[in-house]
This record gives structure tokens, sequence and C-alpha cells, in this order.
């Protein structure tokens, strides 16, 4: 097995959100960041207590995870809306275009994203410190103070299940490094774009 390298990490990280032209990324040139992102993974354990030794946990068992990634956006369009307040739909123009946001329609399924998080000091070919998460989406409300000074938009989404999910198997929520344990046999498993959904 060969030895991996240690790399220490400085500054800010590319996040990509979405796929295909709904992709958003914060990478210093499309989207810029305010402050840096965050990323939290929480496991969910079942503790087994018995009599015989009181209220002491004997053993804990994985039973689910917890995820959230914040981003605070420098910029507000359209997209960044969708993104931060998750429950909406676009308004096109007659032109098809589209023109703003509104509130979706009670009853409509939250659609999650896929996250990519790349140290911006690493190559783009080095993946071994990226972190993805399958599907993620914003579960909060969306705050827009208007002051005198720099306006910001705090994003934070919520890790759920990956489509075609399996729990009787690993790798349902996120992987790290540049292979996706639950990419197609055709490509060998790798994903070197972060930007190609698994399902």
């Amino acid at each position: 097995m060969p030895e991996q390298q240690k790399e220490y990490i400085f500054g800010v990280a590319d996040i990509t959100i979405g796929d295909g032209k709904d992709k958003i990324k914060f990478d210093g040139k499309d989207y810029l960041q305010a402050e840096g992102g965050s990323l939290t993974l929480t496991p969910q354990y079942e503790d087994f207590t018995f009599a015989d030794f009181g209220e002491t946990v004997v053993e804990k068992r994985l039973k689910g995870w917890e995820g959230e990634v914040k981003v605070v956006a420098g910029q507000e369009d359209v997209n960044i809306l969708e993104l931060a307040l998750a429950s909406t739909e676009s308004i096109t123009d007659t032109d098809g275009g589209t023109s703003g946001a509104m509130d979706a329609k009670i009853g409509t399924k939250l659609i999650g994203r896929r996250v990519n998080i790349h140290p911006r000091i690493l190559p783009d070919s080095v993946k071994d410190m990226d972190w993805t998460i399958y599907n993620m989406a914003s579960t909060e409300g969306f705050t827009r103070e208007y002051n005198q000074e720099q306006g910001n938009v705090e994003i934070t989404l919520t890790m759920m299940p990956r489509e075609g999910f399996d729990a009787s198997k690993p790798g349902n929520f996120f992987y790290r490094g540049g292979v996706d344990p639950n990419a197609n046999e055709n490509d060998g498993g790798n994903d070197d774009s972060g930007d190609d959904s698994p399902n």
C-alpha cells in the first residue's frame, strides 16, 4: 500500500454544489465567499445499557449520520436564493428567461444536490483531501439584512442519504478522496471531476 502524502491545509476551499447547468461554484471566479465555508459530520449512535451495569453504556452502534455545510455567499442572484431557500421555484418571463423566484407549492419534495469541497491550495488533479457529500439541501430559512455594510447570504445545507441508497451497505452519505465507491464500474470508480452524480 503506498504511503499517503500528508498535506498542510491553508485557506479557503472551492465548494461546488449541484451538477450540469444548475451547478454553483464558490471558486473565487463564478461566485465569491464572504467567509470561509465549513463542513460538519456527526455520527449518531444507539447506546446499549444493561441493568447489571446500571446506566453504564456497554456498547454503541452506528444508527445514522448528521451533516452540514455552511457557505456565506458574497453575491446574490436567483440561483443563490434558490440554494439558500430550497423550497422555491423560478419565475419565467415572457422570453423564457428567469426573472425571479417564488415559494413552491405545499407538499413539494425537497430535492438535494451533490456537494464537493476541494482545498484551493491543492491542484485540481489532487483529490486526496476532497470531501464529497452525495445529497444536501437547505432546510433553513432566509435572512437578508439591509444595512450600510457588506450584504451576505448565509447558506446552510443539510445532509440526506444519496439517491439509490442501500442501508445494508456503507457509502450512503459521503466519501473523502478521489474515488467514488458508488461510481459505475465502467469508469473504474474514479470521480475526477466532482461534477457528475453517481446515480
